[in-house]
């Protein structure tokens, strides 16, 4: 006789039912309130493009207002959110550079674009030069509006070049070439930052990397140069030999008065002897034979009034 077992459908129970607590209203609002405005973002961006704009370091974010035309306000660095009507362009206020050199692909344009002036003699010199600037981050609106962002070749360009051949045109050649030349690199600062302040453009540095002169005037002023490097050696080889001269002389003045000391030393003591001896003549008897004390001697004469000769062997 087989005896079936009854089947359970219900699986067992393997602990107590935990009761799922039902999310409050307010929440469930919430979520679908967030849900539908992230929806709205990305239908913007994808229709009007990315209203999300991201400022690296160093930059600032000019704004265009599609209503307004260009906003004064910047934006500094980070992300910001703007109006799908408004586009931004990006500006670097870190430090530039601005290279016009002879050499190719030395410089911003390619080619020979040395800058040629001319000196107060009239020579012309060719110079490669380097201008280092920067924006000024609450000025890049006006920049973009005035000038746009090609405003290095616009107003950078034009001004470098006007600047420095107004400088050069009254130094000289060997001012310009020579040992001045940091001095005219200052200069030079000075005008082209004038000239840039008033676009928000700020000048830090102008190095003046090459000066090239016409062969004949360059070989005249190296020959210059040498001369008075040669003149300076003579003045320094002078004064050297000057300083060496007086030295001696000191030294032999420091000698003579040594002697000229010791000899009055010596008179004195002298002196003093003899003022002891006229009070005491036979004080001189006493250190004559003082001083023979211990000498191994056969014969002492001792200088006495009557000439006595000791016979010291016995």
């Amino acid at each position: 006789m087989v005896i079936e077992e009854q089947w359970d459908p219900k699986p067992p129970k393997e602990g107590p039912n935990i009761p799922i607590k039902e999310i409050p209203p307010i929440f469930v609002t919430v979520f679908r309130s967030i849900a539908i405005i992230f929806i709205i973002l990305i239908v913007f961006s994808v229709m009007f493009g990315s209203i999300f704009v991201s400022i690296g370091a160093g930059e600032v974010g000019v704004k265009f207002n599609q209503f307004g035309g260009v906003e004064e306000e910047e934006l500094g660095e980070g992300l910001h959110i703007v109006p799908p009507w408004v586009s931004v362009t990006k500006y670097s206020v870190r430090s530039e550079t601005y290279t016009m050199s002879g050499t190719e692909g030395e410089g911003q344009v390619s080619g020979d674009d040395q800058i040629k002036a001319l000196t107060v003699e009239g020579l012309t010199l060719g110079m490669d030069i380097t201008v280092r600037y920067r924006l000024i981050p609450d000025e890049v609106s006006t920049v973009h509006q005035t000038l746009g962002s090609n405003y290095a070749e616009k107003i950078i360009r034009p001004s470098i070049k006007s600047s420095i051949r107004e400088v050069v045109s009254t130094k000289t050649a060997l001012e310009v070439y020579g040992e001045e030349r940091q001095q005219v690199a200052g200069e030079m600062l000075t005008n082209i930052d004038e000239a840039l302040g008033s676009d928000g453009i700020i000048v830090e540095e102008v190095l003046v990397r090459n000066v090239v002169l016409p062969t004949r005037v360059a070989e005249a002023i190296e020959a210059k140069l040498q001369a008075d490097q040669e003149a300076q050696r003579m003045v320094f080889v002078k004064e050297k030999e000057q300083l060496e001269a007086e030295r001696k002389i000191i030294e032999a003045n420091g000698l003579a008065n040594a002697t000229i000391a010791k000899a009055h030393g010596e008179a004195e003591a002298l002196s003093v002897i003899n003022e002891e001896l006229s009070k005491n003549p036979n004080l001189i008897d006493y250190k004559y034979i003082e001083m023979l004390q211990g000498q191994e001697i056969s014969t002492m004469i001792v200088p006495t009034d009557q000439g006595l000769i000791l016979d010291t062997s016995k």
